[in-house]
């Protein structure tokens, strides 16, 4: 092999990293190939796939969608006719899978045609499943089905659902008042200087009538569908039905509470039918009904929940060191068995993986932006075709570059709040003030902790990757438990920062930051209640904590406590999901001569070129906030201003 095709099979392994929805539902050999690299070093998939309802949390670019197809063909293997490999989970069970994309179906809460999302979605439903059982089986060897179960009355009702609906007949009882005229008898003549008139005495009367009429809408029952669907498949033989509904958060908040309402009736079906949703961390809202424990049981993919099962993040990174490796290797092993890990990387190929691994903290998609952009260097050199260390830091920086590109551009477009950018400096500041207090030996001072009633202060920036959350219940040297996090390692590297390896490096109390984040407690303090804040320990107070005293002081410090008042920020108008919010904010840092196309866009975000496409033609185009250039038949995006 020579080092052009070696660079072009490594470009394609590590192309196969940074996303799973490039991976068409219809391809059986794809979902096959997913199936041969695909690293469950977490035990994953056993979890998704037991008879029980779920939701997979994870920030973007943590394998959710990986997960959720990875599950799907696990299912495939147990039903379908194209597929000779047994699956080693279910052994001899049978579960039919169903996967639903809810990015590519938001036209079900559409209600111009006086339907509701009930009928949209459940319409939608039937129609994937006919479709994805075409994919799964050959036309004459449908060995699943028994030869009259298309005869079952359950497929006439569903076929009569999608054609007729369903006609619900509601009685509907009424108070009516109404209103009548009596008069008296007696006319009143009269004549003056002043008038001549006539008065008739007149008296109004109410009265109350019950008034019952039927009203007929004719809809979907989602019951009587679970019912159908469960006799079909006990009539099939088939032990479980599974279905996995991706990209949850790429509904409004609406959606979701729309989405929410019907989910609630579809959970906990006693027909062995059990839902997966897909979720991005702190993206996602179920509503009051559905109660997560109860209803739905959650499977996190993020870096925290992780490094509790090995004890901290000292252990942790050296699992996901390995983590790392098993990744990589998997993939030259799928794409180019010829080439080894070290014929990819030069002699440092331990100090490459650690570097990787402190910048991706376990996200897979970072890996492969961080690998792609290496190889891209590598290239350039002409010379070589081994990455090396400095080809590694350059995609270090490339990516961090993107990633920070991302929260600049929407805090420039108002989509974060900008004290968010000046929350972010006094992080960086106090970090960089930190490592200067020792110049002839410098400390380490990428990690700090906070209080954990400040969590969702750093919510945006572990959306964004500027910081990452390692622990929720980190113990200080000092006593007192917080919320550990570290600085993103590219942005360390970028500022001489050394990053921290061992515990003695980030427990000190100098890395507490309350005292530096306090100053922003204003802007998450709801506007409707009251709140105290201890001016000398920053420790915050809500009010019916304190609201017996008539003087409030601090439980700890028995300071007198100062009210925080609510300070209201700037922001563009719109409900924008997450991948909106990036997509926006990536456009609204390019230039002219920086514009990317969709599919550009798509790589660095971890969505669909479609999504970026649609979203920019048909909402952001239209309202002004970018503009677009056609270069060879292609879409350009960049910024307005």
């Amino acid at each position: 092999m020579n080092g052009a095709e070696k660079i072009q099979k490594l470009r394609v392994a590590f192309q196969s990293i940074l996303r799973a929805d490039y991976i068409s539902i219809d391809d059986i050999h794809q979902l096959a190939k997913l199936d041969d690299y695909y690293v469950d070093y977490f035990n994953n998939v056993p979890k998704v796939l037991q008879d029980q309802d779920s939701y997979i949390s994870g920030r973007r670019g943590t394998g959710k969608t990986a997960l959720l197809m990875r599950c799907y063909y696990e299912c495939l293997k147990t039903v379908s006719t194209k597929i000779s490999k047994k699956s080693l989970i279910f052994e001899d069970k049978k579960v039919l899978p169903l996967y639903i994309d809810l990015s590519q179906c938001k036209d079900i809460f559409e209600k111009e045609d006086e339907k509701n999302i009930e009928h949209n979605f459940i319409k939608y439903l039937v129609k994937e499943l006919k479709e994805q059982l075409a994919i799964m089986f050959e036309q004459s060897k449908m060995r699943i089905f028994k030869e009259d179960t298309s005869k079952m009355p359950e497929f006439d009702f569903i076929a009569q659902a999608l054609m007729e609906g369903i006609t619900i007949k509601r009685e509907v009882t009424a108070q009516e008042l109404t209103q009548k005229e009596s008069s008296k008898d007696g006319i009143a003549a009269g004549m003056s200087v002043e008038k001549i008139g006539l008065d008739l005495n007149l008296e109004e009367g109410y009265e109350t009538e019950l008034v019952k009429s039927i009203s007929e809408t004719t809809n979907f029952n989602v019951q009587e569908l679970l019912s159908a669907l469960g006799a079909i498949r006990r009539a099939s033989k088939i032990d479980a039905i599974y279905v996995f509904i991706d990209e949850f958060s790429d509904l409004s908040d609406a959606e979701q509470k729309e989405f929410s309402e019907l989910l609630k009736k579809l959970l906990g079906s006693k027909n062995n039918i059990f839902f997966k949703v897909g979720t991005i961390t702190d993206r996602y809202d179920f509503g009051e009904k559905i109660i997560i424990g109860r209803d739905i049981f959650p499977i996190f993919l993020d870096l925290n929940d992780f490094v509790e099962k090995y004890g901290g993040i000292v252990t942790a990174l050296k699992q996901l060191e390995d983590f790392t490796t098993s990744l990589v290797n998997k993939r030259l092993a799928s794409y180019c068995p010829d080439v080894s890990l070290n014929a990819v990387f030069d002699e440092k190929s331990n100090e490459i993986i650690a570097r990787i691994t402190r910048e991706a903290m376990g996200v897979p998609r970072t890996i492969g932006m961080i690998l792609q952009g290496a190889l891209n260097q590598t290239e350039l050199n002409g010379k070589r075709t081994n990455i090396t260390i400095s080809d590694i830091n350059v995609g270090i920086q490339e990516t961090r570059k993107i990633y920070f590109s991302q929260f600049q551009g929407a805090v420039k477009k108002k989509i974060i709040p900008a004290f968010y950018m000046d929350m972010w400096n006094s992080i960086l500041n106090k970090a960089l003030t930190e490592k200067n207090k020792n110049k002839k030996e410098p400390r380490p001072s990428s990690h700090f902790m906070l209080d954990p009633l400040r969590k969702k202060y750093m919510n945006i920036f572990c959306e964004n990757f500027l910081v990452h959350l390692l622990e929720e219940s980190r113990a200080s040297k000092y006593g007192g438990n917080y919320l550990l996090f570290s600085i993103d390692y590219g942005i360390c590297a970028e500022n001489n920062i050394l990053f921290a390896e061992e515990k003695d490096e980030f427990t000190a109390a100098r890395f507490i930051y309350d005292n530096i984040i306090a100053q922003y407690d204003c802007y998450f303090v709801d506007e409707q209640l009251k709140s105290y804040q201890c001016p000398i320990c920053k420790r915050i107070y809500k009010e019916e904590d304190v609201a017996q005293a008539k003087v409030k002081r601090c439980f700890e410090c028995d300071e007198k406590l100062i009210e925080i008042v609510h300070r209201e920020v700037p922001m563009t108008e719109g409900n924008y999901t997450e991948v909106e919010v990036k997509i926006l904010g990536l456009i609204g840092s390019l230039s002219e001569e920086e514009a990317m196309s969709a599919s550009e866009i798509g790589d660095a975000i971890g969505c669909t070129w479609q999504k970026v496409s649609n979203w920019c033609s048909k909402v952001l185009g239209k309202q002004e906030l970018i503009n677009v250039k056609k270069v060879g038949g292609r879409n350009y995006y960049f910024d307005k201003e």
